[in-house]
């Protein structure tokens, strides 16, 4: 009979941050642009850090959450007592792309409508397609590499880890309710969407 070394539990520290409502029975779960976020999350999860990822934000340890553009920066109280600070940078379409997916919109004044409603079209994810790119996060391009940079200063050796995967169930559920903030994720601000 092996004998095996017993950790105590660790558990994070108690936080009353932004809380995920990643259940089915929400507002925006059937919206299919929530489904495809959670199946990229589950994607990119490696499987025991989803569990946690979620734990943590559904249990509010999430604590600050600001998104610039293409750029998403969070806190997440873990273990010990500062919040370790996550980092997300999404890969933007290039100058020409970018003209050319903002053309095709504006090309579709009922896409747009229904984007400054809250509603995301099929067809925006086409646009990102047709040049190339993936609407979504974490679609794997090329050689296996994902179309974002996570960053944790945790001492977690997994990228993304617990708390990266933590923000982004939160953002995702931005994402659900706001589907503009993907685009804005993506570089492309609402503004341009209607200038002339």
């Amino acid at each position: 009979m092996s004998r095996r070394n017993l950790y105590p539990p660790r558990f994070p520290k108690f936080a009353t941050g932004i809380r995920a409502q990643v259940r089915g029975d929400t507002a925006f779960a059937r919206n299919w642009w929530w489904q495809k976020w959670l199946k990229v999350v589950e994607r990119i999860g490696m499987g025991v850090r989803l569990g946690k990822g979620k734990n943590y934000a559904t249990s509010g340890q999430v604590t600050e959450l600001k998104i610039e553009g293409p750029r998403v920066k969070a806190k997440v109280l873990g273990l010990r007592e500062n919040p370790y600070e996550v980092s997300l940078e999404f890969r933007q379409p290039d100058a020409e792309q970018k003209r050319r997916i903002v053309e095709k919109l504006r090309e579709e004044p009922i896409t747009v409508a229904r984007l400054l409603a809250d509603d995301l079209p099929l067809e925006v994810e086409e646009f990102f397609r047709a040049e190339g790119l993936e609407l979504f996060p974490g679609e794997k391009l090329g050689e296996g590499a994902y179309d974002m940079t996570v960053g944790c200063n945790c001492p977690d050796w997994a990228n993304p880890c617990k708390h990266s995967i933590a923000v982004l169930y939160i953002l995702g559920e931005e994402v659900a309710r706001r589907p503009l903030t993907l685009l804005g994720l993506r570089g492309i601000e609402a503004e341009e969407l209607y200038e002339n």
